[in-house]
């Protein structure tokens, strides 16, 4: 019996020390439920930041990106604006040139024709014959073509008509004369498309 009381009492002193304690746990324990609720929730909001902030930045990535591209876009086209002014700028000079080139063509096709038949003349015929009596051929032939009402260039030759100026100094260089029977028999030579009967001195 007195063992069972000593205990008691000792479990009484102890109750007093420990239900305190308990109480204070309990307190903690719910403050500590709180503050992890809330720690929680501040963990849930920081994901959500650090999300919008990823995407964010991946958008502000993607802006540069864009605005980088732009920017070069915009200096490519400054580049190609200015070569553009250049060019039309270095054309401008070259309107007179082919506006004169266009009359001048448009004056051969039209007097194309009768210098054709004068070429074709001398081709045919005038191998065989000196400078002196090609030169008459040629005069004779203009006069009849203006007389059938045919438009021909005023002295218009083979040479002018069938003559290349590169072909021609290739020639001399070949040990070709300059003289005009000699450039009229090449040409006679190259044009035909038969052997042609010609005096060559």
């Amino acid at each position: 019996m007195r063992v069972w009381v000593k205990a008691m009492i000792k479990y009484h002193e102890v109750l007093k020390i420990v239900n305190p304690m308990r109480e204070t746990a309990r307190v903690m324990g719910e403050k500590l439920n709180v503050v992890m609720s809330s720690l929680a929730e501040k963990q849930r909001m920081v994901r959500e930041i650090n999300a919008e902030l990823d995407d964010l930045n991946a958008n502000g990535a993607r802006l540069v990106a864009q605005a980088k591209k732009l920017n070069d876009d915009i200096e490519d086209c400054g580049k190609k604006l200015v070569r553009a002014e250049k060019m039309i700028g270095g054309l401008e000079g070259e309107k007179v040139r082919w506006t004169e080139t266009v009359a001048d063509l448009t004056h051969q096709k039209e007097m194309l024709i009768g210098d054709c038949l004068v070429a074709a003349g001398m081709i045919s015929y005038s191998g065989p014959f000196t400078a002196v009596y090609r030169e008459e051929l040629e005069t004779e032939w203009r006069t009849n073509i203006k007389k059938f009402g045919i438009k021909v260039t005023q002295n218009v030759t083979m040479k002018k008509v069938l003559g290349d100026d590169v072909t021609i100094r290739k020639w001399g260089v070949a040990g070709l004369p300059s003289d005009n029977l000699s450039v009229e028999n090449g040409i006679i030579m190259f044009g035909s498309r038969r052997w042609p009967l010609m005096i060559d001195p």
